[in-house]
């Protein structure tokens, strides 16, 4: 993350990529998918209006890298939102008080209302109480029993276009979580990406069932969908009827000072190591110093109550938790009956 200068937010401010509703899908296929300037300027639609040179710039000049310099105080949702980022870089300042921006507030500063004095957080104030009520009582209804687990809810943290978004297919042989994002949303169908991690897509066909995932900013929601249609890089998904609260799919073993030594197989055997937070039959949680990349492929080695456990892994989940503290989630794959009966027993 580096600060800009007035000339560089100026180009930043008309680059076709910055201003394009699919920032984060091109984004996204250069980082995750690691497809190259002309894959992502191919994969573009005919109207977007990006050239092959705009692609090309938009990551030479960093315009992905730009922020303010006072990022540390910013929230996460804040900086994972392009949108919301251009707003506080251009337009509103973020208020302490209401969590939130405000036009009150200066663009590219933070605030709190005891210095702004502004009347948005006093009608913060008056209706907090109310919507905390009524957001308790909706993450608490319950609904007629389905196909999944947990407490039901209704979305209270909505999908939006170029969210990214976790697709598995448990009938699939493809087995693993693969990357995508919602491109489009409308009352009778959900337009996404085709799933991809690395150089693998995951081979989707109209009628089958998969589960869908994502990061709202307080909770992490799950539901099951069918796909309706599958059409070049697209997927059409029917609209979920309900959805959940994502919980734990095995119980986790809670794991302190295991030390976790990691094989990167696609760093040439370069060998690193962490600390395991907990484990379970699906993964393990560990911190490390450095940061891996989300879906790169790692051998595992872990000291587990009754003995070492070694698995192949990818790294699914990267968190930030603070300077020279990283998470990762690393999914297993490839595990034998004799390392799935541990894990489950040690589990309870």
């Amino acid at each position: 993350m580096i600060p800009e200068s007035p000339e560089a937010q100026r180009e930043r401010d008309q680059c076709p990529v910055c201003r394009s509703t699919l920032r984060r899908a091109i984004e996204h296929m250069r980082y995750i998918d690691r497809a190259g300037y002309a894959d992502i300027h191919r994969a573009l639609p005919a109207d977007a209006g990006i050239s092959l040179r705009a692609v090309m710039r938009h990551f030479t000049r960093g315009h992905e890298s730009a922020v303010p310099r006072d990022v540390s105080q910013l929230p996460a949702w804040l900086l994972d939102d392009d949108a919301e980022l251009d707003r506080y870089t251009l337009e509103q300042g973020y208020c302490r008080t209401i969590e939130d921006l405000c036009p009150h507030v200066p663009a590219g500063t933070l605030s709190t209302c005891d210095q702004i004095g502004h009347p948005e957080c006093e009608r913060f104030r008056l209706h907090l109480l109310r919507e905390r009520l009524i957001d308790t009582e909706m993450r608490a209804a319950v609904v007629p029993s389905g196909p999944l687990t947990g407490d039901r809810v209704m979305m209270t943290e909505p999908l939006v276009p170029q969210h990214r978004i976790e697709v598995e297919a448990p009938g699939s042989s493809r087995r693993g979580i693969f990357g995508s994002t919602v491109l489009a949303l409308e009352p009778t169908v959900i337009t996404i990406t085709m799933p991809t991690r690395l150089q693998e897509t995951l081979a989707l066909q109209a009628g089958e069932r998969v589960r869908v995932s994502y990061q709202g900013r307080i909770s992490k929601y799950v539901f099951e969908t069918t796909v309706r249609a599958v059409r070049e890089s697209r997927v059409d998904l029917e609209p979920p009827a309900t959805i959940v609260i994502a919980s734990r799919r095995s119980p986790r073993i809670p794991l302190r000072d295991s030390v976790v030594r990691l094989t990167r197989v696609e760093r040439g055997g370069e060998e690193v190591t962490g600390t395991a937070l907990d484990a379970g039959a699906q993964g393990i949680r560990v911190v490390m110093a450095i940061e891996l990349s989300q879906w790169e492929r790692v051998r595992v080695t872990v000291a587990l109550p009754d003995g070492p456990l070694s698995a192949d892994g990818e790294v699914v989940r990267v968190e930030r938790l603070n300077p020279g503290q990283v998470a990762h989630g690393l999914y297993f794959v490839g595990l034998g009956p004799d390392d799935l009966v541990r894990l489950h027993r040690m589990g309870g």
